[in-house]
């Protein structure tokens, strides 16, 4: 099922692969992947990102060390710096997020970005640069080393704070972060097989790892990595159990914390968890018994061979088989941002000009995203959003009969009309993206070149007539040709611009609001 994808190479499947690669993939980015082919359509997801700037100050309070438009990264927080700039500052990192989610030249580095903040999770604080330093570490090391990016996450200020790491101490050790480095991070925890043995480790493990990660404080604002204080160290050699084949970790200062995670990837099964993990993040939930002998083992395997390099294992599996198979396209239900972006970005949604009014519109969709039970930063547990980990529900938790509603709601919101916003300014206009289709005056070509851009699937003829009767209810084909037709030769004409912007966006919606668009 690993071997590698040798079927056709058409819009249908380079539209899969990047609706689970990036977020809200424009008709444009997916003819590109057709002309790439797939090799040099992997070759372009895998690019590593250009430097960014970095967020910007945009709120209208005052900020002492950041004005409207600079960047607040770097600049210092002491206690006479009030919430609500410490608020401000975490709101901007948000928005700064989504726009770079938003831009066309995004890679696969994106949809890593959000999956590594989804397995090491950490919750907003109130120390914004620590908040950008862990998000530019996973930036950094989304497509490179996962046991590098272990370690560096090991001593981020964000996750000592999240985990406690800052009050595990010599005299005093807290095993929170031990404890979810073994269980949730790296191995896994497996069937119990006595008490305190989880078939990976042991309860012994937790206790002597937390040891080991002793000394480490977050206590610096504006430095990239947390202070080491050899006091606070336990300088004890720490005993594993027999699951980790009974090694000691002699005392090595601020170095012991890589030797940890050393020792810990030296079993197989971490790459064997991460693969699941992203298995369930990029194809399915369904880990069958076939799954696990002919993807996961295979996949780790790679994985194990390349030293934990994430990229030779994650592209072996999306160029293979089983990712291009027809029981795989159209499993998986889109979260709420590959909802609202599948809408905006793929139908060329238009943000403000001024970048801080286009900060301010992202941190809205943020906001209205937190409510459909994706919050950036927040998430709902260590384990991370429930639809990747939570048996039997897993991406169905993202709808529910309250969602459902939200989800329409939100894309209804961008639009133009219904929101009475200035076409041009925010949202999206129907009668501009149409024009950069292959044929809109034929309604068969332009229903055809939408649900190939919106649906994972094909629609059946009975849903196609449904939708071109929203065009032209019960008449022939050649009567949109003609209505459109009027429009091209007067489009300064306001009656009959709003006539067919009008019919567009009902046809639109009508399109989004179906079930099989909330697939992927």
């Amino acid at each position: 099922m690993l071997t590698p994808y040798t079927g056709p190479w058409n819009f249908a499947q380079a539209a899969h692969l990047l609706r689970r690669t990036i977020y809200g993939p424009s008709r444009t980015r997916i003819e590109q992947a057709v002309s790439e082919g797939l090799e040099g359509s992997m070759e372009t997801l895998f690019e590593i990102p250009e430097e960014i700037d970095p967020p910007i100050y945009y709120n209208y309070d005052e900020d002492p060390l950041a004005a409207l438009g600079e960047s607040w990264v770097g600049q210092p927080i002491d206690d006479d710096l009030i919430i609500q700039m410490r608020l401000a500052r975490n709101r901007s990192l948000l928005a700064w997020w989504l726009k770079k989610i938003h831009s066309e030249d995004q890679t696969l580095g994106e949809k890593l970005t959000m999956f590594w903040h989804n397995h090491f999770v950490v919750s907003i604080n109130s120390r914004p640069n620590f908040n950008w330093f862990y998000l530019q570490k996973l930036r950094n090391n989304a497509l490179g080393n996962f046991r590098e990016l272990t370690k560096e996450i090991t001593i981020d200020q964000s996750m000592l704070i999240f985990l406690n790491g800052t009050e595990n101490l010599s005299f005093a050790p807290n095993e929170n972060y031990a404890r979810e480095l073994l269980e949730l991070f790296t191995i896994g925890k497996g069937p119990v097989a006595a008490p305190g043995d989880y078939t990976t480790y042991t309860e012994q493990d937790v206790q002597e790892i937390a040891k080991a990660l002793t000394g480490w404080y977050a206590w610096t604002n504006n430095t990239w990595q947390a202070s080491f204080f050899t006091f606070f160290h336990n300088s004890s050699t720490k005993q594993l159990s027999h699951r980790f084949d009974n090694q000691q970790i002699p005392n090595a200062g601020e170095e012991e914390y890589k030797n940890v995670i050393d020792i810990i990837f030296e079993k197989n099964e971490v790459a064997h968890h991460i693969c699941r993990r992203l298995y369930i993040w990029f194809v399915n939930y369904r880990l069958t018994p076939e799954v696990e002998s002919q993807v996961i083992a295979p996949m780790a395997q790679i994985l194990l061979d390349n030293d934990y390099e994430i990229r030779p294992a994650l592209e072996a599996l999306l160029k293979s088989e089983h990712f291009f198979s027809e029981e795989v396209r159209g499993c998986m239900i889109k979260n709420p941002y590959d909802h609202f972006f599948s809408v905006f970005k793929s139908l060329d949604g238009k943000v403000p000009d001024d970048i801080l009014q286009e900060y301010s519109f992202w941190n809205y969709i943020k906001q209205q995203s937190s409510s459909l039970g994706m919050e950036l930063f927040e998430l709902p547990s260590v384990a991370g959003w429930r639809a990747y980990h939570q048996a039997p529900s897993f991406y169905r938790d993202w709808i529910n009969s309250a969602s459902i509603g939200l989800r329409k709601q939100l894309i209804e919101k961008i639009n133009p009309r219904l929101n009475q916003l200035q076409t041009g300014l925010v949202g999206i206009d129907p009668l501009e993206y149409i024009a950069t289709l292959s044929n809109p005056q034929d309604v068969n070509q332009l229903l055809n070149d939408l649900s190939e851009l919106f649906y994972p699937n094909p629609l059946t003829e009975e849903q196609l007539t449904f939708f071109k009767n929203i065009l032209i209810p019960g008449l022939p084909d050649f009567e949109w040709t003609v209505e459109y037709g009027e429009y091209l030769d007067d489009p300064t004409n306001d009656e009959i611009r709003m006539a067919v912007s009008q019919k567009l966006n009902d046809l639109f919606s009508a399109m989004i609001d179906i079930p099989e668009f909330h697939l992927s």
